[in-house]
């Protein structure tokens, strides 16, 4: 799925969820502690399947048994032991506030409660509105249909924008990639329905049945609108040559996420060169706009849509655009809308088998939609601040620890890099700020209309809210108290233009992160894996172009630079050697490498953390009598990653994220680790301590 423009910045880990258990909504509970939820203890014995050679396949010796006992649920596309119990109960938590809100219940105070309580029943009532929803489609179709000049069609578009809808592209603010205090303009590729360019252009034989599949999704929605089979078909042919179109000159995932590659700062006139049949003044009145300064992602993609526009017919024209419109809000219109968007996207798509309870899809197109106005709830159920005081703790703990390790790095055995581009990493090392918890600044929702009958609707209110705020922010500093992740996501981003990690409370509790736990647990699960993994990306691949004060600019001396790429090399082609056997893939390196680069280095910084902190006391207890505290580390590592999915969901990220599968982050990364061979007395030579290792960090 292609990246939204403000997230170029932000490097995420992927996670999944899955669980229910149950909790009062309006209890106070300290994180970091046993709750009510059955939630798995950071390390696991029943996952461990100890009859296979932790030197041979450590993921299997760490989740094996996990895998072979854990079921997949039908409305779900995978599941994974960290995170899947903590993400549900995030979900019962946030629905049981939000039906105490439609039952006027308001012993958990928020602002917006009464908003949020009306988008939820508009939800849960979806079933009720089908003639409402389709009225309103309708609509919409005309003003498309009614649309003739190139003017009309700019204003269209512009509403496109504002409603949410990808129409051959999009605008969004981001910082200046020269100047990261301040907001403006940036345009990017877009009107492919399945996002991906490869999916159009790949000739193996799953892409052709996607392309065949996704036709076949284009012809229903129509014949849904009221259009003849034969009609739908030839319809649907015909907009699947204008998306390969788009996709021939569309960038690639990888180069998508490249700074260098997507930099093209250039004024309004440059954009007009670009595509001069489109009128971008009009397009930009309609939009509020009068940008001076702007980003370009892709030109060739530009220049090569001026050309796709001048040649649709407006036939063609129309159609696409109430394709592009019918394929964002049929899964809001309920009914046979729904369910067709959820037999091509979750069921073919990802694997999902039916779809998840309402209550459930409700509660997340809250979180989703009006994220910011639910955080302020979720968080007055919690008391985190001894959590909050350890993972500050260890975040201290981790970047010192990188800070010794750069010198090392500088001035050891092995030395890469040189002394001029150590010091500027030491600096943005130190300069890194963190956020930890949730917003503390509050969303103004005053102007936002919600109604309790109409789903679709406040869904066309929110994106138009969301994108007239997104777009205000253009020729504006920027806003250092904006957070991208809400409080209660199991996840963490660091945000490359602030030179900021952040790390909500919804991963700050077991099985991550456990006050009772040992050490090794938390650094094993937490502090390599995500405080680390977080840290590290802002010197990946890509990370590294950007410097402390969040500014694209190579502050590598040469030979440091190709000292790097030859070491981020031997990861690329390790990577593209490693097959998944279950979906007959191998691992892309060089769509994966940030995260690769990342997993390697936030791992090797937990555990020179952890040694540290051994060398002042002495190894707690052997957890099942037998494991050490090293090596509870890798096992509270590898069990973070314990995940099942299904062919299809697991074949979809193989394609479509920077993420590589779970296994890849156990076994792929351990091996690399001389510390973890010696832990396990891993033989020479054996699969997880092989001769030939990759190292950067």
């Amino acid at each position: 799925m292609k990246i939204s423009l403000h997230l170029y910045f932000l490097v995420v880990m992927s996670l999944v969820a899955f669980f229910q258990p149950t909790l009062a909504a309006n209890a106070i509970l300290p994180l970091g502690t046993q709750t009510t939820a059955p939630f798995p203890e950071i390390i696991d014995q029943s996952a461990l399947k100890e009859s296979v050679n932790p030197c041979e396949d450590f993921y299997q010796f760490a989740c094996g048994s996990w895998i072979e006992q854990t079921p997949i649920p039908p409305e779900k596309t995978g599941i994974n032991r960290q995170t899947t119990a903590m993400t549900d109960s995030v979900d019962l938590r946030l629905n049981q506030i939000l039906e105490a809100y439609v039952r006027g219940d308001f012993q958990t105070p928020a602002t917006e409660a009464v908003r949020l309580a009306n988008f939820y029943t508009s939800c849960m009532t979806l079933e009720r509105q089908p003639d409402e929803s389709i009225k309103l489609i309708k609509s919409e179709i005309t003003k498309i249909q009614e649309t003739h000049s190139a003017e009309d069609v700019a204003s269209l578009l512009a509403q496109f924008q504002l409603n949410g809808i990808s129409g051959f592209f999009g605008v969004y603010s981001m910082p200046d990639y020269n100047d990261s205090s301040r907001i403006i303009l940036d345009v990017s590729q877009g009107g492919m329905g399945l996002n991906n360019p490869a999916y159009y252009l790949n000739q193996d034989v799953k892409s052709v049945e996607i392309r065949q599949k996704y036709t076949e999704y284009i012809a229903s929605l129509f014949q849904l609108i009221g259009m003849e089979i034969v009609s739908s078909h030839q319809t649907a042919s015909r907009i699947l040559q204008i998306e390969t179109s788009l996709a021939q000159k569309a960038y690639s995932m990888t180069d998508q996420s490249d700074p260098d590659k997507v930099k093209h700062l250039m004024g309004l006139q440059d954009l007009k060169t670009l595509m001069p049949h489109f009128r971008w003044d009009s397009y930009f009145q309609s939009l509020g706009l009068n940008p001076i300064d702007l980003n370009v992602d892709e030109p060739e993609f530009f220049a090569n849509l001026d050309t796709v526009l001048a040649r649709l017919s407006k036939k063609d024209r129309d159609n696409y655009l109430i394709w592009s419109l019918l394929n964002k809000t049929s899964s809001k219109m309920g009914g046979n809308f729904e369910t067709t968007s959820f037999s091509f996207w979750s069921t073919y798509m990802n694997g999902a088998a039916v779809m998840a309870p309402r209550w459930k899809v409700c509660t997340q197109a809250t979180e989703k939609f009006l994220g910011y106005a639910l955080a302020e709830a979720y968080v007055r159920t919690l008391d985190g601040e001894a959590i909050k005081v350890k993972t500050n703790d260890m975040i201290d703990q981790i970047k010192e620890t990188f800070l010794t390790d750069l010198t090392l790095l500088s001035t050891g055995l092995g030395a890469w890099i040189d002394g001029s581009t150590m010091t500027e990493a030491i600096n943005k090392t130190k300069a890194i700020a963190r956020k930890v918890g949730g917003p503390e600044k509050l969303r103004d929702y005053s102007s936002l209309q919600i109604s309790s009958t109409s789903y679709l609707e406040n869904w066309f209110r929110i994106s138009s809210f969301e994108s007239h705020r997104d777009l205000a922010k253009i020729g504006q500093p920027v806003d250092q108290s904006e957070w991208d992740m809400m409080p209660w996501e199991v996840n963490a981003y660091y945000d490359r233009s602030k030179n900021e990690f952040i790390f909500p409370f919804g991963i700050l509790q077991p099985p991550s992160l456990d006050l009772t736990a040992s050490d090794g647990a938390n650094y094993g699960a937490f502090g390599g894996g995500t405080i680390g993994h977080e840290l590290t990306h802002g010197f990946d691949n890509n990370g590294s172009k950007f410097d402390s004060h969040g500014n694209l600019k190579n502050w590598w001396s040469p030979k440091t630079q190709d000292n790097f790429n030859k070491k981020a090399q031997c990861f690329i082609d390790q990577a593209n050697a490693y097959k998944i056997t279950s979906v007959g893939l191998n691992v892309n390196g060089e769509q994966t490498l940030e995260e690769n680069l990342a997993d390697q280095g936030g791992v090797r910084l937990g555990y020179l953390a952890l040694t540290k902190i051994l060398s002042t006391r002495p190894e707690g207890p052997k957890w099942l009598g037998k494991y050490s505290e090293r090596q509870q580390y890798w096992v509270a590592y590898a069990q973070s990653w314990c995940s099942k999915y299904t062919d299809a969901s697991l074949r979809s990220q193989m394609t479509n994220d920077e993420h590589p599968p779970a296994e890849f982050r156990v076994n792929a990364v351990l091996l690399n680790q001389p510390e973890f061979a010696v832990d396990f007395s891993c033989a020479s030579q054996s699969r997880m301590s092989p001769v030939n290792r990759c190292s950067i960090w």
